[in-house]
């Protein structure tokens, strides 16, 4: 490189100014330390940047070209330095947040809501995925912030409990399924599920092959509200949160049936890599969720 941003600064002061004397009082330096840059940069370009008049100071036609650049590139540094001051007060930045299918859809949109509204400059970039994918991606430092099933080998991560993550059957009302009962039951009936990517549909696909079976997929939805829709009319069965079960059911005509595997109620874990490593705005976001998790408790 042939000039540094003090460089740059300088020469764009004398520009403006039309004298060394004026480059000197802007940048709080002496006339000859002036000089001497100028001096200098002409030399590393082996070019006439300024020529010197009896008003004072213009620059060349080199000069001219290097005045354009030089606001942009100062224009540009001031802009970085602003946007990496706000980064590391927290005032701005993109958290990479990683969550299961239940959360996104029943907890999390109010959460990152609230939070979005209050903190207008930063953003959440949002995935859903297996907890076993966000064990290793946090791990590899490609997301900052994840929620994790307690199955998930969590070691190396540092850890918070989340709300708990109940899932139920959701049958029609005339069903011959009311009783609790367990997956490998569920899984002799036809199945509304979400789409094949999402979390859940991976997770109990993954369920039904350690058990040597496979889901019998009727039709996929979108999200919850299809998928309960669908059974209130008599299509299918379907595994959903019981918040989701609960709140749809208060208009849907369903049953809810109670899981008997372990698996059915899980408890889930907010996971960082280290909480000390996460930048401010993500130690926000941290804390906004842990106090959610307080009042979750406190209202339970």
């Amino acid at each position: 490189m042939k000039f540094d941003l003090t460089d740059l600064r300088i020469f764009l002061s004398a520009v403006e100014g039309g004298s060394l004397t004026a480059a000197a009082a802007k940048n709080n330096i002496v006339v000859a330390a002036v000089s001497a840059r100028l001096k200098k940069l002409e030399e590393s370009f082996d070019l006439p940047l300024l020529e010197r008049t009896g008003r004072g100071i213009r620059p060349t036609l080199a000069g001219d070209m290097l005045t354009r650049h030089a606001r942009q590139v100062l224009s540009s540094a001031q802009r970085i330095e602003i946007e990496l001051s706000n980064f590391s007060h927290g005032r701005s930045g993109n958290i990479r947040f990683l969550s299961n299918t239940n959360m996104l859809a029943e907890h999390l949109p109010a959460v990152m809501g609230r939070f979005l509204a209050e903190h207008p400059d930063i953003s959440i970039s949002v995935a859903d995925k297996p907890s076993l994918e966000v064990v290793a991606l946090l791990r590899n430092g490609e997301a900052d912030i994840g929620i994790v099933a307690a199955s998930a080998d969590m070691s190396g991560l540092e850890r918070w409990r989340f709300v708990p993550d109940r899932l139920v059957l959701v049958v029609p009302k005339d069903h011959a399924l009311l009783d609790a009962t367990d997956f490998s039951r569920v899984l002799s009936e036809r199945m509304i599920t979400l789409q094949q990517k999402v979390a859940l549909s991976q997770f109990l696909r993954r369920r039904a092959v350690e058990l040597g079976r496979d889901v019998d997929i009727r039709m996929r939805m979108d999200g919850f509200e299809g998928v309960c829709a669908m059974v209130a009319q008599g299509a299918g069965v379907a595994i959903v949160p019981e918040s989701a079960a609960l709140r749809y059911g208060r208009f849907m005509d369903f049953r809810m049936v109670q899981i008997l595997d372990d698996w059915s109620d899980r408890e889930l874990y907010l996971c960082v890599r280290r909480e000390e490593h996460l930048p401010h705005h993500g130690k926000k976001f941290l804390a906004h969720l842990l106090s959610y998790v307080s009042e979750a408790s406190a209202t339970a």
